[in-house]
């Protein structure tokens, strides 16, 4: 039974597309109907009944026998079928409120009755898989679920445009306060229609755009405080910006480059620029999920000490789809409860699991060469260097570093630096040698 949890719960993480509001006549694709229904707030697991009892397991093997919900749930099931495998959401159960994952969480060793079971797919019934359209799966998990006070199929409104859609997240969700709405329609995807949720994160890092947007912002990248001077990475955030945005950014966090033993790439595959850890950004985003088809997510965790960053280790996480940058939050501290991980404890409950300590083996330095230049009694600097990092099997840093440093008095910006990454050495050293072809021309001495 873990195995049909683990591949459902990878089959419904694919299948499920995120909308928000302002999206539902635009990517919810045409169809002649759509089956509508509130979207519940809690845990997906399995309801399995082999005909003499049932009981409740999720992809990661928790098994769940003692729910009073189970008892009704066997006395739904018995004389109607032999057996069935019945996928739903866990949830708590308040009565004209909305749902919410995390009380779900808080109350279940508790065995409460208001520990509801809302079923909305039917994976196996006598033995055999079944694959039904939206209104034979409704009506079929009707007939088997009648009348359940506890355990019931989800409520469906059928539909047949997306202005009915649109009608009825505002009853549901707007003026319901419900989280969301589900949107299922022949033959096509299923969908998550919710409102967009806002989050206020540390600007940890930073890329620079190319080509047309060289001198401007590309991406944040951004992070959670966790405890003072500790961080957990987040997201990379890239759209949203105005151009006047993207110059702004690139200018302030120029001057605030701190050095750290931790590479993140970015969407360009060029090392962020990490930063000090000041500044406080809003953005948006159109979901959060803390598991996805490998598991649950776990991202690293920093220090800054010294105006440096140190990896600690990955630990339990969430990510976000489509982050949007909103504004700067002057108002806001970077603090845990500012910029904490409550906000995203608030949306969905968070594996569990202590951080995981890395290995850190010494690097090794492959190749360094200095280059000295003097102009009207001010000396110029430029450095060359690789290494490997041998921390590569730990799958957070790569296996070659190339790292550049340009130091010139009379500039404004008188240091500068780039890195690049790759995890093959023939590449990292024509990197090196074009870097320094590209570089080096007359009047530059090798010290």
């Amino acid at each position: 039974m873990k195995e049909l949890a683990q591949k459902y719960k990878r089959q419904t993480a694919s299948r499920y597309l995120p909308v928000g509001k302002e999206e539902i006549t635009s990517k919810i694709m045409e169809a002649d109907s759509y089956a509508v229904s509130t979207k519940y707030d809690g845990h997906l697991y399995l309801l399995s009944f082999d005909g003499e009892k049932a009981e409740l397991i999720n992809h990661g093997g928790n098994i769940i026998s003692d729910l009073p919900l189970l008892e009704e749930a066997k006395q739904l099931l018995k004389g109607k079928c032999k057996d069935a495998v019945i996928a739903g959401e866990l949830y708590l159960h308040k009565e004209g409120e909305r749902t919410r994952s995390f009380d779900m969480t808080a109350v279940l060793d508790e065995k409460s009755s208001e520990i509801h079971f809302a079923a909305f797919d039917l994976i196996t019934l006598d033995g055999e898989e079944m694959v039904l359209d939206v209104k034979a799966l409704d009506e079929k998990l009707n007939s088997l679920l009648t009348d359940g006070k506890a355990t019931y199929p989800v409520k469906n409104s059928f539909v047949e445009s997306r202005s009915d859609i649109a009608d009825l997240y505002k009853s549901i969700v707007e003026e319901g306060s419900q989280e969301g709405i589900v949107v299922r329609s022949q033959n096509g995807p299923t969908y998550k229609v919710k409102p967009l949720i806002t989050l206020d994160a540390v600007v940890l890092g930073f890329s620079e755009g190319e080509g047309s947007r060289a001198g401007m912002l590309r991406e944040l990248l951004v992070g959670l405080c966790v405890a003072k001077d500790q961080y957990i990475l987040l997201t990379k955030v890239g759209n949203g910006y105005s151009e006047e945005d993207r110059k702004k950014f690139l200018v302030d966090l120029e001057k605030k480059k701190v050095a750290s033993n931790y590479i993140e790439v970015s969407g360009s595959n060029v090392a962020f620029t990490m930063v000090e850890p000041t500044q406080v950004i809003e953005f948006s985003c159109l979901d959060v999920f803390a598991e996805n088809s490998k598991g649950i997510i776990r991202k690293m965790c920093l220090s800054y000490e010294a105006s440096s960053y140190t990896a600690l280790g990955k630990q339990p996480m969430a990510s976000v789809i489509a982050p949007v940058f909103i504004k700067h939050r002057t108002d806001k501290k970077v603090s845990v409860q500012d910029t904490g991980l409550s906000q995203i404890t608030k949306v969905v409950s968070l594996g569990t699991g202590n951080v995981d300590k890395l290995e850190m083996k010494e690097s090794e330095v492959l190749q360094r060469e200095v280059y000295v230049k003097e102009s009207k009694g001010m000396k110029m600097v430029r450095k060359f260097m690789t290494w490997k990092t041998n921390k590569e099997s730990s799958g957070e840093f790569p296996a070659y570093v190339y790292h550049y440093t340009d130091f010139s008095p009379s500039r404004k910006d008188m240091l500068k630096k780039e890195i690049k990454v790759s995890d093959s050495k023939k590449q990292i050293e024509e990197i090196y040698a074009s870097e320094i072809l590209e570089n080096v021309k007359k009047g530059w001495e090798k010290a």
